[in-house]
C-alpha cells in the first residue's frame, strides 16, 4: 500500500501554497492528495475524495515519493496551443 509517511515542514508549506495558489487544477489536486495521505487518509479514501480511480491516486503518491513537488506538475504536451487564454475564459463567465 502506498502512503506518504512524513513530510518536512518546508515541504508542507510548499504543498499548501501549491494547493491554494497554483493556476492548474490538477497540480492543486495532487498536492492536496499528498497532504491528506500524510495526515492518514488511505488510498481508497483519497480516490473517492478526488473522484479518480485508485491507480491514479497511487500514481500521484508514487510521483511525489520519487520526485517531490516538481513531479506533481503537469508535463508539457504536444499539440496546438490554446487559442483562448484563462483571462478570456474568466471574462466570459
Amino acid at each position: 500500500m502506498i502512503k506518504i509517511k512524513e513530510i518536512s515542514e518546508e515541504e508542507k508549506i510548499t504543498l499548501e501554497n501549491m494547493k491554494k495558489n497554483h493556476p492548474g487544477y490538477m497540480p492543486r489536486m495532487r498536492a492536496h492528495a499528498v497532504l491528506l495521505s500524510e495526515s492518514g487518509f488511505e488510498l481508497q479514501e483519497l480516490s473517492e475524495i478526488f473522484g479518480v480511480c485508485r491507480q491514479t491516486t497511487a500514481t500521484w503518491l508514487k510521483a511525489w515519493s520519487k520526485g517531490g513537488v516538481s513531479a506533481l506538475l503537469d508535463k508539457p504536451r504536444s499539440g496546438r496551443p490554446r487559442k483562448v487564454t484563462a483571462e478570456d475564459h474568466q471574462a466570459s463567465t
